[in-house]
């Protein structure tokens, strides 16, 4: 992997602007990066396309045990919880995307950071303008990046009815709203009706949930945690309202942090996977300590001479009381170009892999206010 200036080109902060996109984090640093990409070799490509599929027949090995070994007050589920949790696994339903997050330097095996399996952030960077950069910046080039084809192929694939599917965030959320509208055109690419809401729009007329235009809903995609869904006003409607949720409520076990620990008891010593535990003397040397429930790095702290030290890099705002408990990690060098470092993230569709999407940032710590920058395979 080699980072290579490829040139400054108007013509693609233009269309990042037209995708939705901002070059800038709201502080005004830098986000969008199209001077310079990542020159990846077929075997870097081929090296994180295995991991990611074996990491997700991890993950759904790990469903399937806390589902029928009954395992689940291993994650603090409410009754309501667990109950969908187990019925939507015991009826296969399906899921449609998440994002692996992997430490990972060329020629070491990709270790799994966590799984972003309920509300990935990042999708129209790694699906849309990086294939756009590439073909703009890089002619010719390839670029492991199947996500849009892989999206419309999968609701061809979900067995749906031909009925409306619903696509429903928070209004506030600028981020949340462009990946709505981006998953809703591949399900109209596919054929179907896409309709897009407010989840505070959603109404309930005591056997069914209601659009705005009081028309039923049947299928729901909505960009909103299981672990927030479950504890709202209508979340005890969920059972018997016959509503196809996407993601899935088994999904909720993969978003949480808690995941880490059993994987790495069912796996221990697995070339993909890092030491984890729910206690600090769990893991021993450089550790990272990571809200079971927080998003996008918020609330890590790295701590690289082990955890009775100081913490040397992470987030520095403290972790809400809803992110849930700390999950202790041992801590993997990620990739380094000079002083930046890159965080490595597959895209999975349908449990499969379907793209790969880099940030970086100056220092150790790959956060919310990191760098996306597109790719290349040569």
């Amino acid at each position: 992997m080699e980072r290579v200036a490829t040139g400054v080109r108007a013509d693609l902060a233009q269309r990042a602007a037209d995708l939705g996109l901002s070059e800038t984090h709201e502080d005004g640093a830098r986000y969008l990066v199209a001077d310079v990409g990542y020159a990846l070799d077929k075997a870097e490509i081929d090296e994180l396309y295995d991991a990611s599929v074996e990491l997700e027949r991890m993950c759904l090995e790990l469903v399937d045990r806390v589902v029928n070994e009954d395992l689940l007050d291993r994650f603090d589920l409410s009754p309501l919880a667990a109950r969908l949790v187990a019925d939507s696994w015991d009826r296969q339903a399906r899921n449609l995307i998440g994002r692996f997050d992997l430490a990972w330097r060329p020629g070491q095996p990709p270790k799994l950071l966590e799984y972003n399996a309920e509300t990935p952030v990042g999708l129209v960077e790694a699906a849309r303008f990086q294939a756009e950069w590439c073909a703009a910046a890089v002619p010719g080039a390839l670029q492991f990046n199947e996500i849009e084809g892989r999206l419309v192929e999968a609701w061809r694939n979900f067995g749906l009815p031909r009925l409306p599917v619903h696509f429903a965030g928070t209004p506030d959320d600028a981020e949340a709203s462009l990946t709505l509208d981006f998953l809703a055109a591949t399900a109209r690419a596919a054929g179907f009706e896409a309709v897009r809401l407010d989840l505070d729009a959603v109404g309930w007329d005591g056997e069914k949930f209601l659009d705005a235009d009081d028309r039923p809903i049947r299928t729901l995609f909505k960009l909103y945690p299981w672990a927030w869904l479950v504890e709202d006003e209508f979340g005890p409607n969920i059972e018997i309202s016959g509503l196809t949720a996407i993601e899935p409520a088994w999904k909720m076990l993969l978003a949480d942090k808690r995941m880490l620990p059993l994987l790495w008891e069912m796996h221990p010593g697995h070339p993909n996977l890092l030491p984890a535990g729910m206690n600090a003397r769990d893991v021993a040397g450089p550790a990272a300590a990571k809200p079971a429930l927080g998003r996008d790095g918020a609330g890590v702290k790295l701590y690289a001479n082990g955890l009775s030290a100081a913490a040397t890099a992470g987030d520095a705002e403290e972790p809400a009381e809803q992110d849930g408990p700390l999950v202790y990690q041992a801590m993997a060098e990620l990739a380094k170009t000079g002083p930046v470092t890159v965080l490595a993230s597959t895209w999975m569709v349908a449990s499969q892999p379907a793209g790969l999407a880099l940030r970086e940032a100056d220092g150790d710590f790959v956060g919310a206010a990191a760098r996306f920058v597109p790719h290349f395979v040569r």
